[in-house]
């Protein structure tokens, strides 16, 4: 009898298996918030949303393949010992490219902001311990671990750029979708010349940054909010700073030259579409339904 392949014999089903479970699951999840009296009424399902339960759920499928795969792809090991310095030049590169875009983004918006189609208000600290702890390493392993090692046999450059696009996608949200899409290349850049580990710590600097702001505008407790207003100060000056060092040392064109793509490089994106034509096109259905359900974008 013929064998039946799994995960870690299929390389193409490798790539697909774990973006496909996301973005499935949380489709069926915002069909059912978009149900607005199934929502409210329903006491069991508002703390499933509330506590983010769905969310823990998404993580099994992650975590199992994670383990599976560990010894295969060694996804922390460390290729390149990355300094303070070269660690904060690639910190503020993450941090103003992501505002930059943003900021664009807003200006650009003739709504500032999309208001989810259901809006329950889930309690602080899982908020906190999802965005912050969690996310960064899930996002990670998932992204930069899982997703770019299988894509290499593509080249670097392929397995960078659509992981990223993999990553922007996932955030269900068309006011971050570029933003995702550039600070993902950062993460892959980092993860793949250094190691998941230093991505990992500059993805939890940056949802961190990002949380407490938001948390700030919450609480509004005055005198936090002046001690927090003076750590920011320093915090955007020492980020400039490291933004420039990054300029002057000609860290960032090492970056950017992901996008500089030769005859091969096109040849290799190519080549992973029409290998996988059918696969891109479900995601791609499936992650519009999801925005779709999550905000009102047409």
């Amino acid at each position: 009898m013929k064998r039946i392949a799994n995960l870690e014999d299929n390389p193409r089903k490798d790539v697909f298996f774990i973006p496909l479970i996301i973005y499935m699951l949380h489709l069926v999840f915002m069909i059912f918030v978009n149900n607005k009296t199934l929502v409210i009424d329903s006491h069991i399902f508002r703390h499933i949303y509330m506590f983010r339960i769905y969310r823990w759920i998404l993580s099994f499928p992650i975590i199992y393949y994670f383990v599976k795969t560990y010894k295969k792809y060694e996804y922390f090991k460390t290729n390149e010992k990355l300094n303070a310095k070269d660690f904060s030049v690639y910190f503020a590169l993450a941090f103003w490219i992501g505002n930059f875009f943003s900021f664009l983004i807003v200006l650009m918006s003739s709504h500032k902001g999309r208001t989810p189609v259901v809006a329950i208000y889930e309690p602080l600290y899982t908020d906190i311990i999802m965005t912050v702890f969690v996310a960064p390493v899930l996002e990670e392993i998932v992204f930069r671990g899982v997703i770019m090692n299988n894509l290499k046999k593509y080249g670097i450059k392929t397995a960078i750029i659509i992981n990223s696009i993999f990553f922007a996608l996932s955030h269900y949200n068309t006011d971050m979708i570029i933003p995702a899409f550039f600070t993902g290349i950062i993460f892959s850049y980092v993860a793949y010349k250094y190691s998941i580990k230093y991505s990992i710590l500059i993805h939890f600097f940056i949802n961190a940054i990002t949380k407490t702001s938001q948390v700030l505008a919450i609480l509004r407790i005055d005198i936090l909010l002046i001690l927090i207003g003076l750590f920011s100060a320093f915090l955007i000056i020492f980020l400039l700073v490291f933004f420039i060092i990054g300029l002057l040392r000609g860290k960032y064109k090492e970056v950017l030259s992901v996008f500089k793509l030769n005859i091969e490089d096109r040849k290799n994106i190519l080549d992973f579409m029409k290998n996988n034509l059918l696969y891109l096109l479900i995601i791609f259905m499936i992650v519009i339904s999801n925005l779709v359900f999550n905000h009102r974008i047409f």
